[in-house]
């Protein structure tokens, strides 16, 4: 790449708006072309035609997770809070890392 390119290219990033903070009361968000009202009825459409279609697949949520909840303690601290019986690790709150977990008999 051309080094008088970067440094222009650079020089745009910086002086642009990207990656600013917003003042309170400032639009959030981008307003697609013909309004959010055209947007949502073109999704809508959309999701009929490729419901109709029975895919092998499909578009929605994920699911809840199974199971039920029980307290889990960290293996590198000790640190016990709820989880779901299947989690086998979590970024532990207390020590900031990656842990396995045991579950904790109710007693």
């Amino acid at each position: 790449m051309n080094e008088q390119f970067k440094k222009d290219i650079a020089r745009h990033v910086r002086n642009s708006d990207l990656g600013q903070k917003l003042p309170p009361g400032s639009p959030r968000r981008y307003e697609p072309i013909g309004g959010v009202g055209k947007h949502n009825a073109r999704i809508h459409k959309e999701s009929k035609i490729t419901d109709s279609k029975n895919l092998e697949f499909s578009f929605r949520k994920p699911s809840k997770p199974v199971g039920r909840t029980a307290y889990i303690q960290c293996d590198n601290c000790g640190y016990i809070t709820s989880g779901t019986t299947a989690t086998a690790g979590i970024i532990c709150p207390e020590c900031k890392k990656f842990s396995t977990v045991t579950g904790v008999d109710d007693e």
